[in-house]
């Protein structure tokens, strides 16, 4: 599913299988985000993906809820997306991190569940000013979660057990981290 500069949107309660094994591409995603705004995703089963939920360049102010990602390369990814709202969604056993953000600004990220990913839980990768409350994230084989070259995010009362290292700081400043 791919929307390309789209607004007003609800993409819901669809099982999306890329068969990443013969579609091995990039662009290969579940549900794939262009330089759309306002749109919501919610209930689906992406399974199988590069990306199970894909919020590429301008994508802002979206709502991701109530979703499951699991079996892709990464489970929800942000690239260059901001103020999007991701919320109850469940990312696990993905080859690399269950929530990825890179380069995003201003997200909040509460109440999902990631675990048993093979790198992170939830991944902020250059991102500033996010907010990252009341997750579990649990054995995954890297962080529960990894801040990498990150700045002024908050990250409030989650739950990281049985991962390589709970919380992982890298280059990363004036991140408030409390419960």
């Amino acid at each position: 599913i791919t929307l390309n500069g789209k607004s007003g949107c609800k993409i819901q309660g669809l099982q999306i299988n890329g068969n990443r094994a013969i579609y091995t591409e990039n662009y290969n995603g579940g549900i794939y985000l262009f330089s759309s705004s306002n749109n919501t995703i919610t209930d689906n089963t992406c399974t199988h993906n590069n990306y199970g939920i894909d919020l590429d360049i301008f994508s802002n102010y979206n709502t991701i809820t109530g979703n499951t990602c699991n079996i892709n390369n990464s489970g929800i990814n942000l690239n260059s997306a901001n103020s999007n709202t991701i919320t109850g969604n469940t990312c696990n056993n993905n080859n690399s991190n269950g929530i990825d953000l890179d380069s995003s600004i201003g997200n909040t990220i509460i109440g999902n569940i990631c675990y048993s990913n093979d790198n992170s839980g939830i991944d902020l990768d250059r991102s500033t000013g996010n907010t990252i409350i009341d997750n579990i994230c649990d054995n995954n084989d890297n962080s529960g979660i990894d801040l990498y070259s990150s700045s002024n995010n908050t990250i409030t009362g989650n739950t990281c057990i049985y991962n390589n290292s709970g919380i992982y700081l890298y280059y990363s400043s004036n991140n408030t981290i409390t419960g």
